[in-house]
Protein backbone atom coordinates (compact mmCIF):
# COMPACT_ATOMS: atom_id res chain seq x y z
CA UNK A 1 0.00 0.00 0.00
CA UNK A 2 2.94 2.41 0.99
CA UNK A 3 4.35 1.82 -2.55
CA UNK A 4 1.48 2.67 -4.32
CA UNK A 5 1.02 5.84 -2.73
CA UNK A 6 4.52 6.66 -3.21
CA UNK A 7 4.03 6.36 -6.76
CA UNK A 8 1.00 8.25 -6.90
CA UNK A 9 2.94 10.84 -5.29
CA UNK A 10 5.81 10.93 -7.35
CA UNK A 11 3.60 10.64 -10.21
CA UNK A 12 1.80 13.95 -8.72
CA UNK A 13 5.16 15.68 -8.25
CA UNK A 14 6.56 14.76 -11.49
CA UNK A 15 3.73 16.25 -13.46
CA UNK A 16 3.93 19.08 -11.55
CA UNK A 17 7.28 20.07 -12.12
CA UNK A 18 6.23 19.10 -15.92
CA UNK A 19 3.41 21.94 -15.92
CA UNK A 20 5.80 24.58 -14.17
CA UNK A 21 8.83 23.67 -16.40
CA UNK A 22 6.73 24.06 -20.13
CA UNK A 23 6.44 27.38 -21.56
CA UNK A 24 2.88 29.08 -22.40
CA UNK A 25 2.60 28.95 -25.91
CA UNK A 26 2.82 32.33 -27.54
CA UNK A 27 0.08 34.70 -28.43
CA UNK A 28 -0.81 35.07 -31.85
CA UNK A 29 0.68 37.76 -33.89
CA UNK A 30 1.88 38.55 -30.75
CA UNK A 31 -1.66 39.75 -30.04
CA UNK A 32 -3.94 36.96 -29.49
CA UNK A 33 -3.81 35.20 -26.56
CA UNK A 34 -4.40 31.26 -26.79
CA UNK A 35 -4.64 28.84 -24.03
CA UNK A 36 -2.01 28.08 -21.24
CA UNK A 37 -0.55 25.42 -19.37
CA UNK A 38 -2.88 26.39 -16.48
CA UNK A 39 -5.85 27.21 -18.69
CA UNK A 40 -8.08 24.88 -17.48
CA UNK A 41 -7.29 25.84 -13.68
CA UNK A 42 -7.69 29.46 -14.36
CA UNK A 43 -11.32 28.52 -15.89
CA UNK A 44 -12.38 26.98 -12.75
CA UNK A 45 -11.46 29.09 -10.87
CA UNK A 46 -12.45 32.39 -12.16
CA UNK A 47 -15.50 30.31 -12.90
CA UNK A 48 -16.58 30.19 -9.43
CA UNK A 49 -16.19 33.80 -9.05
CA UNK A 50 -18.65 34.82 -12.09
CA UNK A 51 -21.20 32.60 -11.24
CA UNK A 52 -20.56 33.39 -7.45
CA UNK A 53 -21.09 36.91 -8.47
CA UNK A 54 -24.35 36.54 -10.87
CA UNK A 55 -26.27 33.98 -9.16
CA UNK A 56 -26.17 34.85 -5.49
CA UNK A 57 -25.55 38.42 -5.80
CA UNK A 58 -28.85 39.14 -8.06
CA UNK A 59 -29.45 42.09 -6.05
CA UNK A 60 -26.26 43.36 -5.61
CA UNK A 61 -25.24 46.24 -8.38
CA UNK A 62 -22.52 48.44 -8.86
CA UNK A 63 -24.08 51.96 -6.99
CA UNK A 64 -23.27 49.67 -3.89
CA UNK A 65 -20.09 47.62 -4.13
CA UNK A 66 -18.36 49.89 -6.99
CA UNK A 67 -17.80 46.57 -9.13
CA UNK A 68 -19.74 46.01 -12.33
CA UNK A 69 -19.73 43.46 -15.02
CA UNK A 70 -18.45 40.12 -14.57
CA UNK A 71 -22.39 39.15 -13.29
CA UNK A 72 -23.15 41.97 -11.99
CA UNK A 73 -25.40 44.99 -13.28
CA UNK A 74 -23.93 48.24 -13.26
CA UNK A 75 -27.37 49.74 -12.45
CA UNK A 76 -30.56 48.31 -10.99
CA UNK A 77 -33.13 50.53 -12.33
CA UNK A 78 -33.51 50.37 -16.24
CA UNK A 79 -34.64 53.85 -16.18
CA UNK A 80 -31.22 55.37 -14.65
CA UNK A 81 -29.58 53.37 -17.37
CA UNK A 82 -31.28 54.55 -20.39
CA UNK A 83 -30.23 58.38 -20.10
CA UNK A 84 -27.47 60.44 -20.13
CA UNK A 85 -25.26 59.83 -17.80
CA UNK A 86 -22.85 62.09 -15.65
CA UNK A 87 -19.72 62.45 -16.72
CA UNK A 88 -16.58 61.80 -14.65
CA UNK A 89 -13.79 64.11 -14.74
CA UNK A 90 -11.49 61.77 -16.35
CA UNK A 91 -10.49 63.29 -19.48
CA UNK A 92 -11.60 60.63 -21.48
CA UNK A 93 -15.18 60.10 -19.47
CA UNK A 94 -17.92 59.10 -22.40
CA UNK A 95 -21.33 58.31 -22.70
CA UNK A 96 -22.27 56.63 -26.52
CA UNK A 97 -25.20 55.58 -28.08
CA UNK A 98 -25.44 54.04 -31.81
CA UNK A 99 -28.42 52.99 -33.76
CA UNK A 100 -28.19 50.86 -36.59
CA UNK A 101 -31.68 49.98 -38.97
CA UNK A 102 -31.17 48.42 -42.68
CA UNK A 103 -34.07 46.41 -44.56
CA UNK A 104 -34.44 44.95 -48.16
CA UNK A 105 -34.94 46.95 -51.09
CA UNK A 106 -36.88 45.56 -54.00
CA UNK A 107 -34.14 46.88 -56.18
CA UNK A 108 -30.78 45.72 -55.72
CA UNK A 109 -29.19 47.34 -52.30
CA UNK A 110 -30.70 47.69 -49.33
CA UNK A 111 -31.96 50.83 -47.45
CA UNK A 112 -29.63 51.97 -44.73
CA UNK A 113 -30.03 54.49 -41.54
CA UNK A 114 -26.98 54.69 -39.15
CA UNK A 115 -26.51 57.25 -36.43
CA UNK A 116 -24.39 57.53 -33.26
CA UNK A 117 -22.79 60.04 -30.77
CA UNK A 118 -20.54 59.64 -28.03
CA UNK A 119 -19.92 62.10 -25.34
CA UNK A 120 -17.33 63.91 -24.20
CA UNK A 121 -16.38 66.56 -21.46
CA UNK A 122 -16.55 69.93 -22.14
CA UNK A 123 -19.20 69.52 -25.23
CA UNK A 124 -17.32 67.35 -27.27
CA UNK A 125 -19.00 64.63 -29.25
CA UNK A 126 -18.16 62.12 -31.78
CA UNK A 127 -20.98 61.42 -33.85
CA UNK A 128 -21.73 60.25 -37.13
CA UNK A 129 -24.76 59.97 -39.50
CA UNK A 130 -25.14 57.83 -42.53
CA UNK A 131 -28.11 56.99 -45.21
CA UNK A 132 -27.95 54.27 -47.83
CA UNK A 133 -30.75 54.74 -50.87
CA UNK A 134 -30.99 52.78 -53.63
CA UNK A 135 -30.63 55.44 -56.69
CA UNK A 136 -28.84 57.28 -54.68
CA UNK A 137 -25.95 55.58 -52.90
CA UNK A 138 -24.72 56.49 -49.79
CA UNK A 139 -24.67 59.67 -47.54
CA UNK A 140 -22.51 60.83 -45.10
CA UNK A 141 -22.95 64.05 -42.84
CA UNK A 142 -21.03 66.42 -43.84
CA UNK A 143 -17.48 66.31 -41.43
CA UNK A 144 -16.64 62.65 -42.04
CA UNK A 145 -14.49 61.20 -41.73
CA UNK A 146 -13.70 63.41 -38.87
CA UNK A 147 -16.64 62.59 -36.09
CA UNK A 148 -15.51 65.32 -33.69
CA UNK A 149 -18.69 68.21 -33.49
CA UNK A 150 -18.57 70.74 -30.60
CA UNK A 151 -21.09 72.97 -28.75
CA UNK A 152 -23.37 69.77 -27.36
CA UNK A 153 -25.21 70.64 -24.46
CA UNK A 154 -24.55 69.11 -20.80
CA UNK A 155 -26.41 66.03 -21.04
CA UNK A 156 -27.04 65.84 -25.01
CA UNK A 157 -26.51 63.39 -27.91
CA UNK A 158 -25.64 65.65 -30.23
CA UNK A 159 -25.10 69.17 -32.04
CA UNK A 160 -24.33 70.24 -35.23
CA UNK A 161 -27.09 69.04 -36.27
CA UNK A 162 -27.65 65.76 -34.86
CA UNK A 163 -29.77 65.10 -31.90
CA UNK A 164 -30.59 61.81 -30.15
CA UNK A 165 -32.76 61.78 -27.21
CA UNK A 166 -34.27 59.51 -25.06
CA UNK A 167 -37.88 59.83 -24.62
CA UNK A 168 -39.25 56.39 -22.59
CA UNK A 169 -36.80 54.75 -20.53
CA UNK A 170 -36.23 51.37 -22.70
CA UNK A 171 -39.05 51.98 -25.36
CA UNK A 172 -38.58 55.15 -26.98
CA UNK A 173 -36.09 57.24 -28.81
CA UNK A 174 -36.04 59.86 -31.38
CA UNK A 175 -33.36 60.83 -33.62
CA UNK A 176 -33.07 64.24 -35.73
CA UNK A 177 -30.62 65.23 -38.11
CA UNK A 178 -31.12 68.67 -40.17
CA UNK A 179 -27.76 69.71 -42.16
CA UNK A 180 -26.02 69.14 -45.13
CA UNK A 181 -24.61 65.32 -46.14
CA UNK A 182 -22.26 64.43 -48.66
CA UNK A 183 -22.55 61.81 -51.39
CA UNK A 184 -19.85 59.13 -51.42
CA UNK A 185 -20.22 58.83 -55.23
CA UNK A 186 -19.73 62.48 -55.87
CA UNK A 187 -17.82 63.89 -52.45
CA UNK A 188 -17.88 66.85 -54.07
CA UNK A 189 -22.07 67.18 -54.11
CA UNK A 190 -23.63 68.35 -51.09
CA UNK A 191 -27.22 67.95 -50.23
CA UNK A 192 -29.60 69.56 -47.98
CA UNK A 193 -31.50 66.80 -45.28
CA UNK A 194 -34.11 66.83 -42.73
CA UNK A 195 -34.58 63.81 -41.35
CA UNK A 196 -36.73 62.62 -38.07
CA UNK A 197 -37.23 59.18 -36.88
CA UNK A 198 -38.59 57.34 -33.85
CA UNK A 199 -37.05 54.39 -32.70
CA UNK A 200 -39.51 52.01 -30.51
CA UNK A 201 -38.11 48.68 -28.95
CA UNK A 202 -39.36 45.32 -29.69
CA UNK A 203 -37.78 43.12 -27.68
CA UNK A 204 -36.07 43.83 -23.86
CA UNK A 205 -32.37 44.82 -23.51
CA UNK A 206 -29.24 42.57 -23.38
CA UNK A 207 -27.03 43.49 -20.67
CA UNK A 208 -23.70 42.59 -21.12
CA UNK A 209 -22.81 43.04 -17.81
CA UNK A 210 -24.85 40.15 -16.66
CA UNK A 211 -26.44 38.65 -19.73
CA UNK A 212 -23.60 37.17 -22.06
CA UNK A 213 -23.09 33.47 -22.04
CA UNK A 214 -21.36 32.74 -19.14
CA UNK A 215 -19.21 30.26 -20.51
CA UNK A 216 -17.51 32.90 -22.90
CA UNK A 217 -16.77 35.42 -20.75
CA UNK A 218 -14.79 32.72 -18.52
CA UNK A 219 -12.73 31.62 -21.35
CA UNK A 220 -11.87 35.15 -22.73
CA UNK A 221 -10.45 35.58 -18.99
CA UNK A 222 -8.63 32.51 -18.40
CA UNK A 223 -7.04 32.66 -21.79
CA UNK A 224 -5.11 35.92 -20.65
CA UNK A 225 -1.97 36.30 -18.84
CA UNK A 226 -2.76 37.22 -14.86
CA UNK A 227 -0.73 39.30 -13.57
CA UNK A 228 -1.67 42.39 -10.49
CA UNK A 229 -2.20 44.72 -13.55
CA UNK A 230 -3.82 42.91 -15.56
CA UNK A 231 -6.59 42.56 -12.83
CA UNK A 232 -6.08 46.35 -12.34
CA UNK A 233 -6.98 47.18 -15.99
CA UNK A 234 -9.77 44.75 -16.20
CA UNK A 235 -11.38 47.07 -13.32
CA UNK A 236 -10.29 50.30 -14.50
CA UNK A 237 -11.57 49.67 -18.09
CA UNK A 238 -15.07 48.24 -17.73
CA UNK A 239 -17.66 49.81 -19.47
CA UNK A 240 -21.03 49.25 -19.17
CA UNK A 241 -23.01 48.73 -22.34
CA UNK A 242 -26.60 46.97 -23.37
CA UNK A 243 -28.20 46.35 -26.51
CA UNK A 244 -31.93 46.46 -27.42
CA UNK A 245 -33.66 45.48 -31.03
CA UNK A 246 -36.70 47.73 -31.81
CA UNK A 247 -38.02 49.39 -35.53
CA UNK A 248 -37.37 53.25 -36.76
CA UNK A 249 -40.14 55.05 -37.92
CA UNK A 250 -38.53 57.76 -40.24
CA UNK A 251 -39.59 60.63 -42.45
CA UNK A 252 -37.16 62.64 -44.20
CA UNK A 253 -35.98 64.50 -47.50
CA UNK A 254 -33.02 65.13 -49.28
CA UNK A 255 -33.15 68.38 -51.33
CA UNK A 256 -36.89 68.42 -52.33
CA UNK A 257 -37.28 64.53 -52.59
CA UNK A 258 -39.77 62.89 -49.59
CA UNK A 259 -39.21 59.19 -48.44
CA UNK A 260 -40.48 57.54 -45.23
CA UNK A 261 -39.66 53.70 -44.15
CA UNK A 262 -40.52 51.60 -41.04
CA UNK A 263 -37.22 50.00 -40.92
CA UNK A 264 -35.56 47.27 -38.56
CA UNK A 265 -33.56 48.61 -35.80
CA UNK A 266 -30.61 48.11 -33.22
CA UNK A 267 -29.68 50.03 -30.54
CA UNK A 268 -26.99 50.04 -27.42
CA UNK A 269 -25.93 52.59 -24.94
CA UNK A 270 -22.16 52.36 -23.28
CA UNK A 271 -21.16 54.11 -20.72
CA UNK A 272 -18.38 54.40 -18.05
CA UNK A 273 -15.42 56.46 -16.33
CA UNK A 274 -13.17 55.88 -19.17
CA UNK A 275 -13.16 54.97 -22.91
CA UNK A 276 -9.84 55.05 -23.93
CA UNK A 277 -9.60 53.85 -27.88
CA UNK A 278 -6.13 53.27 -27.59
CA UNK A 279 -6.21 50.30 -25.59
CA UNK A 280 -8.51 48.53 -28.33
CA UNK A 281 -6.92 46.74 -30.79
CA UNK A 282 -9.88 45.52 -32.93
CA UNK A 283 -13.13 44.57 -33.09
CA UNK A 284 -15.63 43.12 -35.96
CA UNK A 285 -19.34 43.55 -35.21
CA UNK A 286 -22.03 42.07 -37.20
CA UNK A 287 -25.89 44.16 -36.89
CA UNK A 288 -28.22 41.50 -38.89
CA UNK A 289 -31.71 41.96 -39.41
CA UNK A 290 -33.19 39.01 -41.41
CA UNK A 291 -36.82 38.42 -43.23
CA UNK A 292 -38.05 36.18 -41.39
CA UNK A 293 -38.05 38.60 -38.69
CA UNK A 294 -34.77 37.43 -36.52
CA UNK A 295 -32.06 40.12 -35.51
CA UNK A 296 -28.91 39.39 -34.46
CA UNK A 297 -26.06 41.11 -32.91
CA UNK A 298 -22.37 39.36 -33.30
CA UNK A 299 -18.81 40.30 -32.84
CA UNK A 300 -15.57 39.35 -31.42
CA UNK A 301 -13.76 42.06 -30.08
CA UNK A 302 -9.95 42.14 -29.01
CA UNK A 303 -8.85 44.47 -26.57
CA UNK A 304 -5.24 42.97 -25.52
CA UNK A 305 -4.93 44.74 -22.31
CA UNK A 306 -8.38 42.97 -20.83
CA UNK A 307 -9.11 40.09 -23.58
CA UNK A 308 -7.94 39.48 -26.24
CA UNK A 309 -10.40 37.08 -27.51
CA UNK A 310 -13.93 38.14 -26.22
CA UNK A 311 -16.84 36.44 -28.32
CA UNK A 312 -20.05 38.44 -27.58
CA UNK A 313 -23.85 39.01 -28.36
CA UNK A 314 -27.05 37.95 -28.79
CA UNK A 315 -30.08 36.70 -30.85
CA UNK A 316 -33.84 37.62 -30.49
CA UNK A 317 -36.14 35.21 -32.94
CA UNK A 318 -39.26 36.48 -34.34
CA UNK A 319 -41.47 35.30 -31.16
CA UNK A 320 -39.26 37.69 -28.96
CA UNK A 321 -37.01 35.39 -27.12
CA UNK A 322 -33.44 36.55 -27.11
CA UNK A 323 -30.41 34.06 -26.43
CA UNK A 324 -26.78 35.15 -25.83
CA UNK A 325 -24.29 33.57 -28.39
CA UNK A 326 -22.18 30.85 -27.18
CA UNK A 327 -19.30 30.80 -29.29
CA UNK A 328 -18.22 32.97 -32.99
CA UNK A 329 -15.40 31.12 -34.98
CA UNK A 330 -14.55 34.06 -36.46
CA UNK A 331 -10.88 35.01 -36.34
CA UNK A 332 -9.93 38.35 -36.12
CA UNK A 333 -6.44 37.53 -37.67
CA UNK A 334 -7.61 35.68 -40.17
CA UNK A 335 -9.89 38.79 -41.55
CA UNK A 336 -8.24 42.19 -42.37
CA UNK A 337 -6.23 42.01 -39.97
CA UNK A 338 -3.45 44.31 -42.03
CA UNK A 339 -5.86 46.71 -42.13
CA UNK A 340 -8.30 45.65 -45.13
CA UNK A 341 -11.84 44.59 -43.64
CA UNK A 342 -13.04 41.70 -46.10
CA UNK A 343 -15.97 42.37 -48.36
CA UNK A 344 -17.26 38.71 -49.08
CA UNK A 345 -16.68 35.93 -46.28
CA UNK A 346 -18.51 33.82 -43.84
CA UNK A 347 -18.14 32.79 -40.56
CA UNK A 348 -20.54 30.47 -37.95
CA UNK A 349 -21.79 30.94 -34.18
CA UNK A 350 -24.00 29.21 -31.88
CA UNK A 351 -26.95 30.07 -29.62
CA UNK A 352 -28.80 27.54 -27.82
CA UNK A 353 -28.79 24.48 -29.54
CA UNK A 354 -28.67 25.55 -33.06
CA UNK A 355 -25.37 27.12 -35.49
CA UNK A 356 -25.50 29.41 -37.64
CA UNK A 357 -23.55 30.08 -40.79
CA UNK A 358 -23.47 33.76 -41.68
CA UNK A 359 -22.55 34.83 -45.00
CA UNK A 360 -21.40 38.59 -45.59
CA UNK A 361 -21.63 40.89 -48.98
CA UNK A 362 -20.69 44.12 -48.43
CA UNK A 363 -22.75 46.94 -50.65
CA UNK A 364 -20.90 50.17 -48.99
CA UNK A 365 -18.20 50.58 -47.20
CA UNK A 366 -17.26 54.21 -45.27
CA UNK A 367 -14.35 55.04 -42.81
CA UNK A 368 -14.56 57.61 -39.81
CA UNK A 369 -12.29 57.81 -37.12
CA UNK A 370 -12.96 58.54 -33.97
CA UNK A 371 -11.85 60.48 -30.78
CA UNK A 372 -10.31 64.42 -31.47
CA UNK A 373 -6.42 62.33 -31.68
CA UNK A 374 -8.31 59.97 -34.29
CA UNK A 375 -6.94 56.57 -31.64
CA UNK A 376 -9.73 54.66 -33.79
CA UNK A 377 -10.38 53.69 -37.47
CA UNK A 378 -13.87 52.68 -38.20
CA UNK A 379 -14.55 50.55 -40.95
CA UNK A 380 -18.75 51.21 -41.46
CA UNK A 381 -19.64 48.45 -43.83
CA UNK A 382 -23.75 48.04 -45.22
CA UNK A 383 -24.38 44.53 -45.84
CA UNK A 384 -26.60 42.26 -47.46
CA UNK A 385 -26.45 39.01 -45.01
CA UNK A 386 -27.60 35.17 -46.00
CA UNK A 387 -28.16 33.36 -42.28
CA UNK A 388 -28.87 29.49 -42.57
CA UNK A 389 -30.40 30.09 -46.11
CA UNK A 390 -32.30 33.42 -44.70
CA UNK A 391 -31.49 36.47 -46.28
CA UNK A 392 -31.74 39.81 -44.62
CA UNK A 393 -29.70 43.27 -44.23
CA UNK A 394 -27.42 44.90 -41.77
CA UNK A 395 -24.38 46.72 -41.17
CA UNK A 396 -20.76 45.34 -39.90
CA UNK A 397 -18.36 47.35 -38.37
CA UNK A 398 -14.62 46.85 -38.40
CA UNK A 399 -12.54 48.80 -35.75
CA UNK A 400 -8.92 49.56 -36.11
CA UNK A 401 -6.58 51.06 -33.91
CA UNK A 402 -5.10 54.12 -35.83
CA UNK A 403 -1.81 54.09 -35.21
CA UNK A 404 -0.41 56.45 -38.38
CA UNK A 405 -1.10 59.92 -36.34
CA UNK A 406 -3.95 62.40 -37.78
CA UNK A 407 -2.14 64.77 -40.40
CA UNK A 408 -1.45 68.20 -38.95
CA UNK A 409 -3.98 69.94 -41.57
CA UNK A 410 -7.18 68.28 -42.28
CA UNK A 411 -8.79 69.49 -45.27
CA UNK A 412 -12.28 67.47 -44.81
CA UNK A 413 -13.87 69.46 -47.64
CA UNK A 414 -10.97 68.45 -50.12
CA UNK A 415 -12.87 65.83 -52.16
CA UNK A 416 -9.68 64.63 -53.43
CA UNK A 417 -8.30 64.37 -49.52
CA UNK A 418 -11.71 62.51 -48.65
CA UNK A 419 -11.18 59.80 -51.51
CA UNK A 420 -7.80 59.00 -49.96
CA UNK A 421 -8.98 58.69 -46.80
CA UNK A 422 -11.64 56.70 -47.43
CA UNK A 423 -10.58 54.46 -50.24
CA UNK A 424 -13.89 55.51 -52.23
Amino acid sequence: MTWCLSIVLGFILFAIAYVVKIQDPPKILGVYAVPGKWYYLKYIAFGALYYFRKYFNKNRVAERNGRAGHGVKAVADPALMDRPHLLSDHAKAFDAVFFISATKNDNDKGIYVVAGCERRPMGMCNALFYIGLPGKGLLLSKKLPDTVIFGADVFDFGAEGLKITPVEPMKKWTIAYQGQMRFQNEPDKLVDVDFKGEWCATTSYFDFDCDLHAPAVIRSIAREKWTKQYFKALKTAHQSHYEQFGVLNCKFKIGEESYEYTLPSFRDHSYGNIRDWSLMHRYAFHHIFLQNGTSISVGVICQPCTASVFEVGEIALPNGTILPIKWVDMKLYQHGEGGVAPKDYAFNFKAEDEVYTVQVFVEYEAIHYVSKDWEARMVERFCKFIVNGIPGRGVSEFHYRYTDGRPESVAVNDPEWYKRMCHT
